[in-house]
């Protein structure tokens, strides 16, 4: 039997803390808080009360009051390292990564024997996209703490960060070999290991992670996409649903009350299908409207200002993203549609599925006439710079370059966005005809693929544009691809008019631009022979 806690004195600060202590330990937050409460009524300047209510009130999910407590702490004591990384680490959870770094800077100032000062100071690093500074402070902490899991998983996810994917299994592994479940450094494993490309052993990962955290939702939406690239749509499709529970997705929940369409009848009811994330996503999925028209709904399509003409030939009424909603019924995201529809490999809506505005082709066909000359290549080398994965999946127009000198070949910039500026700073402007000023909409752009002949491109969206129109492309892909693109084939089915060339080492292109040399010298005309 137990022996009962000894009393706490009614009047004794310190015994009110010193319990608050031993409450905090046991997990017991809210006594912690009503003991501190005690503790500060009868000493208001007590730093260590303050402290250890804010940190109580942190854990009890009341945030903005235990910043306020921890605040009155620092100002009461500036060298309580604890205080310094509960505001960093309320701080972080806002966003305000900087002010978070300040923090934990002076709590490794305050401890420099602390390891989680050291540990948070490299998160806020890595916050900061800075994750080559970050691998000091945490290494000093897994220097200092060798035998804490959290230190290794948190350089472990800074090496990850830099694509050092290797080394950063090899430190996971470590995490787990002091606490195998540690949910965060399993999950962290799978990641590096979906990143070499070894997809059962990441799928293994991502389970032992659920296993130890079944409501992670990162971990559910990376076992997913992991799912998908395995070419397993059917649980790839019902996990995927998680993303809308992890923080800081590129979506975000839209709160309708309206429930989600789930692929059950709706003849009769309006229905209405809304864009998320980027752009090629969005293009990816209008292949479904003509078969969600088809379930006799009255079918609303939102979509962004300049996706809007794809959509002027699809059986819908189309409304432009950020102007009011009419009444609907039902609500579907639009990458929810395959799970909708239960599609998998072998059932993927064919393309082409979508055509040039008859405007647009009316003046590109003015622009780029048939006039019997070399063959037109089109070039996009770069996605967007916010996406998570952009500095594996684009590649640089001065990698490109020495296509430029092939033969018998016109070459048009399709590129988007500031990276067009490239064929100016690279003074290619002799080379690489930049139609990036007539792009003003997709509509534009796909009038322009239909007067090329080929599609040369990193993973972005004017490749799903050329698949949807059914324009032959070749779309150079990093050795760990996109959960679309899947594994080990050329083909795809999601675009029969594409050609996927692959990496075949990790950041090494050689192979893919071999292959598009290739392919584009089988494209050119051969030179004529000379007379005898």
């Amino acid at each position: 039997m137990e022996k009962p806690s000894p009393p706490v004195p009614a009047r004794d600060p310190a015994g009110l803390i010193a319990a608050a202590d031993r409450c905090a330990a046991a997990g017991d937050h809210r006594r912690v808080l009503a003991l501190l409460d005690h503790a500060i009524a009868l000493a208001p300047d007590e730093a260590r009360a303050w402290a250890g209510a804010g940190l109580a009130l942190r854990a009890l999910g009341r945030p903005g009051e235990a910043l306020a407590a921890l605040c009155r702490a620092r100002f009461l004591d500036p060298v309580l390292a604890p205080v310094r990384t509960g505001i960093g680490s309320i701080l972080l959870d806002r966003g305000l990564a900087a002010e978070a770094e300040a923090e934990f800077a002076a709590a490794t100032e305050a401890a420099p024997g602390w390891w989680v000062g050291w540990t948070n100071r490299g998160l806020a690093l890595q916050h900061r996209d800075r994750a080559e500074e970050a691998l000091a402070p945490l290494r000093h902490a897994t220097g200092l703490a060798p035998d804490q899991p959290e230190a290794w998983r948190s350089l472990g996810t800074a090496l990850l960060l830099l694509g050092r994917t290797e080394e950063a299994e090899a430190t996971l592994r470590r995490a787990l070999s002091l606490d195998p479940r540690h949910a965060l450094a399993q999950s962290n494993l799978g990641w590096a290991l979906r990143r070499q490309n070894r997809l059962e052993e990441a799928r293994a990962a991502y389970r032992n992670a659920l296993a130890a955290a079944p409501d992670h939702a990162e971990t559910r939406w990376n076992l997913a996409v992991t799912d998908l690239l395995a070419g397993d749509w059917a649980t790839g499709w019902e996990g995927a649903e998680w993303r809308w529970q992890v923080p800081g997705f590129p979506a975000r929940p839209r709160g309708f009350a309206q429930p989600l369409w789930a692929g059950e009848a709706i003849e009769g009811r309006t229905l209405l299908l809304h864009a998320e994330q980027g752009f090629g996503d969005s293009i990816m999925m209008l292949r479904y409207l003509p078969l969600v028209a088809a379930r006799g709904a009255r079918v609303l399509l939102e979509l962004p200002a300049p996706l809007l003409p794809l959509a002027a030939a699809l059986p819908v009424e189309v409304i432009t993203a950020g102007t009011p909603l009419p009444g609907f019924d039902l609500h579907c995201p639009l990458l929810s549609l395959p799970r909708a529809f239960g599609t998998m490999p072998g059932t993927v809506p064919p393309a082409p599925y979508l055509a040039p505005p008859a405007e647009a082709a009316a003046r590109w066909a003015a622009r780029l006439p048939e006039d019997g000359g070399p063959p037109r290549v089109g070039l996009a080398w770069a996605g967007r710079p916010t996406h998570r994965n952009d500095a594996n999946r684009s590649i640089g127009l001065a990698a490109l370059a020495p296509l430029l000198a092939m033969p018998g070949l016109r070459f048009y910039g399709l590129q988007a966005g500031p990276r067009a500026a490239d064929i100016a700073a690279l003074g290619l402007e002799g080379q690489v005809e930049d139609l990036s000023p007539l792009l003003a909409d997709f509509g534009e752009t796909a009038a322009a693929l239909a007067r090329l002949d080929l599609l040369v491109s990193v993973d972005t969206s004017v490749v799903h544009l050329a698949g949807a129109l059914g324009r032959p492309f070749r779309l150079l892909l990093p050795f760990a691809p996109d959960w679309r693109w899947m594994l080990g084939q050329e083909d795809t089915p999601w675009y029969a008019s594409g050609r996927l060339l692959r990496q075949a080492r990790p950041g090494d292109w050689s192979a893919p631009l071999a292959a598009v040399a290739a392919n584009l010298a089988r494209l050119a005309p051969l030179p004529a022979l000379a007379a005898e």
